[in-house]
């Protein structure tokens, strides 16, 4: 092989290499963003029931015959794996918690529900903000 031709081979490698941490980068960087816009859509939402820790504790929590849930602890409870699915399905309605309401009037009201503006895909979106950030809390 030639000089040239290893040359040539380092420097594909080499951009390759660069390539790469620059696309981690770039979706670390948008993770976090999500990750942020969910803990903002939690606090906003949640917080007063769960409380901002997630605890459990939120203001209104005594005021609710259950008691809110630990979200710190659904990887906990769940074999050390978050359970993403249960977890969206739970705040989007699926899986019906009676101190969350109806399908139709959901506790977090109008803002979690499609308003026609931005459609399914901007409701889904919030939703999976929130459960992003509810994923990274967990002890």
């Amino acid at each position: 092989m030639k000089k040239s031709q290893r040359m040539s081979r380092s420097a594909v490698i080499g951009l390759a290499a660069i390539t790469t941490f620059a696309f981690q980068a770039a979706a670390s960087a948008a993770d976090e963003a999500v990750e942020a816009s969910g803990k903002a859509r939690f606090n906003q939402y949640c917080a007063v029931c769960h409380g901002t820790g997630a605890k459990g504790d939120g203001p209104f929590a005594s005021l609710l015959t259950s008691k809110p849930a630990d979200l710190t602890m659904l990887a906990k409870a769940n074999n050390g794996e978050f359970p993403f699915g249960r977890v969206y399905d739970t705040i989007d309605g699926r899986n019906m918690l009676k101190a969350h309401g109806t399908t139709d009037m959901p506790i977090w009201g109008q803002e979690m529900k499609d308003d026609g503006i931005g459609g399914e895909t901007e409701l889904r979106g919030r939703l999976v903000e929130t459960v992003m950030y509810l994923r990274t809390i967990q002890q």
